[in-house]
């Protein structure tokens, strides 16, 4: 999927990670906002980048070095917990990824539980059904997008997943990243 076509803002986010661009770390920190610091474990050898839009938007984004994957994150607050219960994380997904089911060969919704080390979340899987047979796919163009979100107390994130396959060990390392990465420090630990 292009996702230029889809979410013109996804593609201003992208444009704003370019300015923040820094080679592969073991960790990486973020401060969110107020008193959220947030680690990330980025794998040896992926690309990490991160920036702020106008709007304060907090953003992240991690390539393998084949670019077999592009993961995408966006962090929001969310002081009244809103995306903590599953009725809130199902609903936000699927208004997030409509475009995606219309074009994908599921035209539906299979939420899955993200299952994070902490907080709680929910993802799907689409196939582009106009990517499906086109072998190989042109350069910047996924075949599966899997889009979701993770939430913890006071804090969300919404990840964009880029893949031709979702068995590969980079889609399963991107996967793992978002379970058990972007998590934040704990109390007294200073960045």
């Amino acid at each position: 999927m292009n996702p230029a076509k889809k979410f013109p803002l996804l593609l201003a986010l992208s444009a704003a990670l370019l300015f923040g661009a820094s080679a592969s770390a073991k960790e990486e920190s973020l401060i969110l906002f107020q008193d959220h610091h947030l680690m990330i474990a980025v794998p040896e050898g992926y690309l990490f980048s991160s920036g702020r839009d106008d709007r304060g938007i907090i953003s992240v984004k991690v390539t393998d070095p084949r670019e077999k994957i592009d993961l995408q994150v966006s962090f929001f607050p969310d002081a009244n917990n809103r995306l903590a219960t599953e009725d809130g994380q199902t609903s936000s997904v699927a208004e997030l990824c409509q475009p995606y089911a219309e074009g994908s060969v599921e035209k539906s919704y299979d939420f899955k539980p993200l299952d994070p080390s902490a907080g709680s979340g929910t993802y799907c899987v689409f196939t582009d059904a106009s990517l499906v047979k086109k072998m190989p796919f042109p350069r910047g163009e996924f075949l599966n997008v899997t889009c979701g979100v993770k939430s913890w107390p006071g804090c969300y994130l919404i990840f964009t997943l880029l893949s031709n396959d979702t068995t590969s060990k980079e889609y399963q390392t991107a996967l793992k990243l978002v379970k058990n990465s972007f998590e934040e420090k704990p109390a007294g630990k200073t960045l």
